[in-house]
C-alpha cells in the first residue's frame, strides 16, 4: 500500500498538537520522519522479492549480484529463460565458496563452480527490505512541495509505529528548545503544560515507543 507525506503530516499533527504548523516546520518532521522508518526498518522490515537477471559466468568466477532493494535474503530459486521454476540453491554453511549462497557487503555471491540447469535467466530472491523512504522538495520556508505525491510503502502497523517514533523524538525536541517550547504552548493551545509537564509527556512517549518496538519487533528468517 501507498501512503503520501501528506497523510502522515496529518496525523503526526494531530498527536503534537500543532495542527497549524506552528512549532515544526515539514521539514522538521520530514527529517523525523525519514528517522523513524529507518528505525522501524530495522525491527520490523518489509517483505519482498527482487529478481535478477543472470548469465552463466565461466567456471570458477566469482558470480555475484548487487540488488537494488533486497538487504537480507533468505532464499534464492533459478528461473529458467522461459520464466518458470528451475531449481532452489542452498545457502552457505561456512566452508567456502562452493558452500551455497552467501550474503556479503550488500552483494550475493553464489557458488563459484555451481551448475545451472540454464545459461540464462532470473534469480527469483526472497528476503526482507526497508521501507521506502520519503524523499520530499521544500520551499526556503521548509514548506514541503506537492506533498500528496511524495508516497511510501508503509503498511498499517509500521505507519503507526513511525508516528509513534516522531511524537517521541519531537517532544524531546522541546526540552532543548525553550523558543519552540513556547510556540507549542501558545499555537497549540498548550498554556497550561509547564516545563514539568513537558518532561513528563516526553518521558511517557519515549516509553510509548519503546513499548512499540516491542511490539512490532519481527524474528528474521535464516537463509
Amino acid at each position: 500500500m501507498a501512503v503520501s507525506f501528506q497523510t502522515l503530516l496529518t496525523g503526526i499533527r494531530r498527536n503534537l498538537r500543532d495542527a497549524n504548523g506552528t512549532t515544526w516546520n515539514d521539514a522538521q518532521l520530514g527529517e523525523l520522519i525519514q528517522q523513524g522508518i529507518d528505525a522501524v526498518s530495522s525491527i520490523y522490515p518489509n517483505e519482498g522479492v527482487e529478481q535478477v537477471a543472470y548469465t552463466v559466468p565461466s567456471q570458477g568466477a566469482i558470480h555475484s549480484y548487487t540488488f537494488s532493494a533486497i538487504t537480507w535474503p533468505i532464499r534464492v530459486d533459478v528461473l529458467n529463460s522461459d520464466g518458470k521454476y528451475s531449481e532452489t540453491i542452498k545457502p552457505t554453511v561456512g566452508e567456502g565458496m562452493d558452500s551455497g549462497w552467501d550474503f556479503y557487503g550488500g552483494k550475493l555471491y553464489l557458488p563459484s563452480h555451481y551448475a545451472f540447469s540454464s545459461n540464462t535467466g532470473t534469480l527469483y530472491v526472497t528476503g526482507y527490505q526497508p521501507w521506502l523512504q520519503i524523499s520530499p522538495t521544500y520551499t526556503t520556508a521548509n514548506v514541503a512541495v506537492s506533498p500528496s505525491t511524495v508516497t511510501t510503502d508503509l503498511n498499517n502497523r509500521a505507519q503507526y509505529a513511525v508516528k509513534v517514533f516522531v511524537a517521541a523524538e519531537a517532544l524531546s525536541m522541546l526540552m532543548f528548545d525553550r523558543a519552540q517550547f513556547q510556540q507549542w504552548q501558545v499555537g497549540g493551545g498548550n498554556t497550561d503544560i509547564s516545563a514539568l509537564g513537558l518532561n513528563n509527556l516526553a518521558a511517557a512517549a519515549q516509553a510509548r515507543w519503546r513499548d512499540e518496538k516491542t511490539r512490532i519487533r519481527t524474528i528474521r528468517r535464516l537463509g
